[in-house]
């Protein structure tokens, strides 16, 4: 706001504008004669519609010849796909990593995909063991005042086949693992057996039971009783070999002694 202004309204306080007469309103219709002059120079343009020129052109045919030539180029390109040559074999060009992983990517789906039909097949054996053993039950039930005990532990017995079928057939080994000597990753301990011979230290004395192996996995440990080194074991075996040789020279020494005495006595005679 301007600084005049500011001191005229402290003083006089607040007036209200005055209306101003417009000295050319009179002058309205002279204004309108002028833009009516000035519009009358202006020619209007022909705004109706251009007509299209005579000649033999039909969008009917065109639209034909448009469809047949997309046709064609179809066929073109359907030539194409057939008489196109397969695709070269790029393994060559393959490095050796890439090589490695696409082996190992195929392997590892074929052990997956066998390893998964064996698992299928052995749970189906399972489910059908398991419902043969609830007849099995409920029979034995029924004929529970009848059957003895070796007729129960005989039916009982019959399962272990069962079972051994169900994992020779998924791919497992059971038996005694080929080791004569302690294996700690295929060998449980369950007892020591003292020797007096080191050449035994570690061998196995006795086997107590069987081990399950699937490919490179062990799955149940065998249970042995190994042999062990005592050395007190050896040494009466030592001194036992020893004494028959003191008894066998004290004799002789004692007949040597003898007859010299006698020579002697013989002399003095």
């Amino acid at each position: 706001m301007d600084e005049n202004k500011l001191k005229n309204f402290l003083i006089n306080g607040f007036q209200p504008k005055e209306e101003r007469e417009d000295p050319d309103e009179g002058s309205g219709e002279e204004r309108i004669d002028e833009v009516t002059d000035d519009t009358e120079d202006y020619e209007v343009e022909d705004r109706s519609p251009r007509e299209l020129p005579e000649d033999d052109f039909d969008i009917r045919t065109s639209m034909k010849d448009l469809e047949t030539e997309l046709i064609r180029i179809r066929y073109l390109v359907e030539d194409l796909r057939d008489s196109e040559p397969a695709m070269p074999d790029m393994s060559q060009y393959m490095t050796t990593r890439e090589q490695f992983k696409s082996v190992t990517a195929a392997v590892s789906k074929r052990d997956a995909e066998a390893g998964y039909k064996a698992l299928v097949n052995a749970m189906e054996a399972v489910s059908v063991m398991r419902e043969d053993f609830f007849k099995l039950c409920q029979g034995m039930r029924e004929r529970i005042d009848e059957m003895s005990a070796e007729t129960v532990l005989s039916s009982f017995e019959a399962y272990s086949v069962d079972m051994e079928n169900i994992l020779t057939d998924g791919g497992v080994f059971i038996g005694a693992f080929p080791y004569d000597r302690l294996n700690t990753l295929h060998h449980r301990i369950v007892g020591v057996v003292p020797t007096g011979e080191a050449d035994k230290d570690g061998m196995i004395a006795e086997r107590l039971s069987d081990g399950y192996k699937i490919g490179d996995k062990v799955l149940l440990k065998e249970k042995v009783k190994v042999f062990k080194y005592d050395a007190k074991l050896a040494a009466p075996e030592e001194t036992s070999s020893e004494t028959p040789s003191e008894t066998v020279s004290e004799p002789a020494g004692n007949e040597e002694a003898d007859n010299k005495a006698e020579n002697s006595k013989e002399e003095e005679e």
